[in-house]
Parts: structure tokens; sequence; C-alpha cells
């Protein structure tokens, strides 16, 4: 009797740890909209440009989770301006952020005519530990 309520409390627990994973990373999924001056007129690379400058000196500082995931507040940050996309002065702009932990990509839409950019994290992949797997002898002796 005692272990079906331990077999009950323990299958609890693993379900209550996977919905609180998936609400974790459905935050973490969220658009954030931010407000910026207009920018009507602009070509790609001036798109890119902007979007990175805003990125780290605007985003980045004040986004607590992503420099945690990334492993940094000065991440690497590039964006490819052919994979940019535009029309009416509303930009769709693929960016890429590395970290010490891992690299962070973003899908970021601008829109010059409300002075909005809006952020959407899409996915984040980690970098293996590089002390994992050293050499148990290395180190002081």
């Amino acid at each position: 009797m005692c272990g079906g309520v331990m077999k009950k409390t323990g299958l609890a627990l693993v379900l209550a740890t996977i919905l609180l994973g998936m609400m974790g990373s459905v935050h973490a999924q969220e658009p954030r909209v931010v407000k910026v001056p207009a920018c009507i007129g602009l070509n790609q690379s001036q798109v890119a440009t902007q979007v990175k400058r805003d990125f780290l000196q605007n985003r980045i500082p004040r986004w607590e989770a992503d420099k945690k995931q990334l492993g940094t507040d000065k991440p690497v940050v590039w964006i490819n301006v052919v994979d940019i996309i535009g029309k009416d002065d509303i930009w769709q702009v693929p960016l890429i952020a590395r970290g010490n932990k891992g690299d962070k990509t973003y899908q970021v839409v601008l829109d010059c005519k409300s002075g909005t950019m809006t952020y959407t994290g899409l996915n984040a992949q980690t970098r293996p530990d590089p002390q994992i797997g050293l050499n148990s002898q290395a180190g002081p002796k």
C-alpha cells in the first residue's frame, strides 16, 4: 500500500517538473516588443546595423535570462544581410547571438513605420563545458 502512494507521489513530481519546464520554455519564447525611433527608408545593410546595435546596447543589458543562457553580457552577434526580408518599411531580420555557453537565434521584426521592434527567441543551443572530459590527472600537483 505504501509503495503505491510513493509511486503516485513520484509520478506527480515528474509531471509537475515537466509542466514547469514547459511553462518556462513557453515564457522564454514570448515575443518582446520594444519602441525604437522611426526608421523609414532604410536598406538591408542599414536595417542589420540598427537591429544589431539595438540588441547589443539596449536589449542584452536588460535581458537577464538571455545573458544567463548565453553565458555573457557581451555576446558576438551576427546578421546575414541576404537573409533580411522587407517590404513597406517592415523588416524580418534573423539574428544570432553567441556566448560562452551557447548560441541563441532570434527572429526580429523591425516596423519602421510604427517604431517598434519585436524580438522572438527561436532556439538556443548550448555547447558542452570544455572542462568535462579533461584528463583527471591534469591540474596542480
